[in-house]
């Protein structure tokens, strides 16, 4: 159990009265279906990035990566192969942040516009993890709740996606895109319909052949 509480990467606060209009957040995390690997790559690095002792443990990431073939969802009725359970960062104030009964609990980053939950005000009542309704709140080993922050405008569950073109092995080409994306609704709608651009694999040792790398015996 930590006994120091997790960090949270953010720009500032921002504080609003109950009933107040908020502005919801522009650029949110998504996640494109049947592209992950299950490298728990985003994992490592969410837990590492926001750890205040430079522990890394995937039980206190803010995404999680699911393997649910048969898993039905709110989301995916039919169920999904490995699915990036990630924060829709939904309309302010989220659902979350909505049924949570402390006030003060929850914040909002001035940049991001991302609902921050204050560990110091939160009583860790758990109302806001049933209040999600994509199951995308999570409780710590140590009894924190935690919930996506955006990383301040830089999420680095995205730049750490092992399927990203330039975290591939160039010996090894795939037909795939990234899967993570902090992207407007608009741009990640035309990403999503993107085709991957079709390459044929090449084995390491003859990629290394193609750039004179190595020489060939026969």
């Amino acid at each position: 159990m930590s006994a120091v509480r997790q960090k949270e990467m953010v720009t500032g606060r921002v504080d609003y009265p109950r009933g107040a209009e908020v502005p919801n957040v522009v650029e949110k995390l998504f996640a494109l279906r049947n592209q992950c690997t299950e490298c728990n790559v985003c994992e490592v690095a969410c837990s590492l990035a926001h750890s205040p002792d430079g522990t890394i443990n995937p039980q206190y990431a803010r995404l999680r990566i699911d393997h649910a073939p048969h898993k039905p969802s709110r989301v995916n009725p039919l169920g999904i192969g490995f699915v990036a359970e990630i924060c829709h960062h939904c309309g302010n104030p989220p659902p979350c942040a909505d049924v949570c009964p402390v006030d003060g609990a929850f914040y909002y980053d001035p940049e991001t516009r991302a609902a921050i939950i204050d560990q110091d005000n939160c009583i860790q009542c758990m109302e806001c993890v049933p209040g999600c309704p994509f199951d995308v709140v999570f409780v710590a080993p140590s009894g924190e709740l935690l919930k996506c922050d955006l990383c301040g405008g830089d999420p680095v569950c995205v730049k750490a996606c092992a399927t990203r073109p330039e975290m591939l092995n160039e010996g090894k080409q795939y037909v795939r895109l990234p899967v993570l994306f902090h992207e407007e609704q608009a741009e990640f709608n035309a990403i999503s319909k993107q085709k991957p651009e079709a390459r044929d694999e090449v084995g390491m040792m003859q990629a290394m052949l193609e750039r004179g790398e190595i020489s060939s015996s026969a």
